[in-house]
Order: C-alpha cells, then structure tokens, then sequence
C-alpha cells in the first residue's frame, strides 16, 4: 500500500507538469500560427497600399481610390483580429490617416511611362489592385456590376498608358531619324491595340494612326532619297558648260563617232 501511495504521489505532480507543459506549449503553437497568418494579411495589405499610391500617381478615379482604401482598412482590421489578444493595442499596418489624406487630395492623369520597367511597374501594380476587388465583392462592399466597370476601366487605362508610352518612344526615336527603332515600337503599340480582346471607341482610330505614322517613317526616308538623288542628277548637269562640254579637265571631250 505504501508503494502504491508512493507512485501516486510522485505520477500525479508528473503529469499535473505534463498537461501544464502540453497547454502552454498549444498556447504558443496557437500564437505562431496567429502571427503567421497576421504576417500574410499585412503583407498583402502594404503591397495594395504600395499599389494605391501608384494609382494616385496616373489616374484620377476617386471612385476606384476610395474602394481600395476601404479594402486597405479591412485588411488592417483583418490583421490586428489575428494577432494574439495581447499584441494588438497600438497596432496597424501602416499610416492610415496619411493615406486617407493622398486619396482625399486626389489622383493624377499620367498617360505616358518614361520606360519598358515603368510599364511592368504599372502591371504588376495594377494586377494587386485587380486581384484585390474579389473580396470587396464577396463582403459586399461593392456589387458585381460595378467591379465589373472598374475590372474593365482599369485594363484599358493601363493598355493606353502602354500604348501611348511605346508611341512617345517611338516618336522620340523618329525625331532622331531612327526609322527602325521608331517603326518597333509603333508596331509593339500596335500589336498590344490588336490583341487586346476589349473593343472602346478609340481602339480602330488608334491602330490606324499607329498604322499611318509606321508608314510615313518608310514614305518620308523615301522621299529624302529621292530629293538626294534630284540633287546629285543636277549636280552632274552642273558639271557641263553651255556646248555640252565637260567642265572637268580630266575628262577627254573628244567626240567619238
């Protein structure tokens, strides 16, 4: 009886630990997890914040800004609910008050990139903010139709900035007398109108003003060549005096019958 009592009192403050130490450790696996998943949600909301500020540089839609910022505060919300209860006083992702002020401020129209790495910016930006409208739809922060208005305003917004930017290029490359390099990128511009499944007004009037200016590089190199040609025929109609004579002493004007 003795050594039974004994085990007793030794097993039960064993297992008393065990339990302890099995719940504190849960309590920490639960906390990591928290932070992890907390992690994700302020990942993603400092890349669509990064993505707003963008948009406000090229494009004045408020309507769009103030969607985004509604889902850039949902998104710090999300985050301070999946931290551990003790970590969330003083908490945020980022400086919410100064991006509600740049959107209050309002957007810039900017329809010209200086690069081809200003353009993939552009992309990648405006694909976070793309992906970012299924959930305000799910939450019913915004309706289907009107997602679909912006899905479809959006795309062709970063399709003219594309397009006007290879063009301004392709200008800059003309006014330099680079028929080759200007003749690329309207022909990269043009290709981007062509294979761009949405059709808008001024999608045909742009192809065939691309289409135009490729043409004129090739009519005004031709028409340069011309005039040279005119200008080395009356040269060497020049070189004759009023007999019919050449004026050049190293050549024998003997006629020869």
């Amino acid at each position: 009886m003795l050594s039974i009592g004994l085990v007793i009192a030794i097993a039960v403050p064993i297992l008393l630990l065990l339990s302890v130490m099995v719940f504190i450790s849960k309590r920490h696996q639960k906390a990591a997890m928290q932070r992890g998943q907390a992690r994700k949600v302020k990942d993603f909301a400092l890349e669509l914040a990064e993505a707003l500020e963008f948009l406000l540089k090229v494009d004045n839609q408020s309507e769009i800004q103030n969607l985004i910022l509604e889902r850039v505060r949902q998104l710090n919300d999300q985050y301070l609910s999946a931290l551990p209860k003790k970590e969330r006083e003083g908490k945020a992702i980022l400086d919410l008050e100064g991006l509600e002020n740049k959107v209050k401020a309002g957007g810039k129209k900017k329809k010209v990139l200086k690069s081809d790495r200003e353009i993939r910016y552009a992309k990648k930006q405006f694909f976070k903010i793309l992906k970012s409208f299924g959930p305000l739809v799910k939450n019913k922060t915004a309706s289907e139709a009107t997602i679909l208005e912006f899905k479809r305003y959006l795309r062709i917004s970063i399709l003219e900035m594309e397009v006007d930017s290879f063009t301004a290029q392709g200008d800059v490359a003309a006014h330099k007398g680079d028929v080759t390099t200007a003749s690329g990128y309207y022909k990269a511009a043009r290709r981007i109108l062509i294979d761009f499944k949405m059709q808008y007004p001024e999608k045909n009037n742009r192809i065939r003003d691309l289409a135009k200016k490729t043409s004129a590089l090739f009519n005004s190199e031709e028409e340069e060549g011309g005039s040279l040609a005119k200008e080395l025929s009356k040269e060497e109609i020049a070189d004759v005096d009023e007999n019919g004579f050449s004026t050049d002493p190293s050549v024998d004007n003997k006629q020869k019958f």
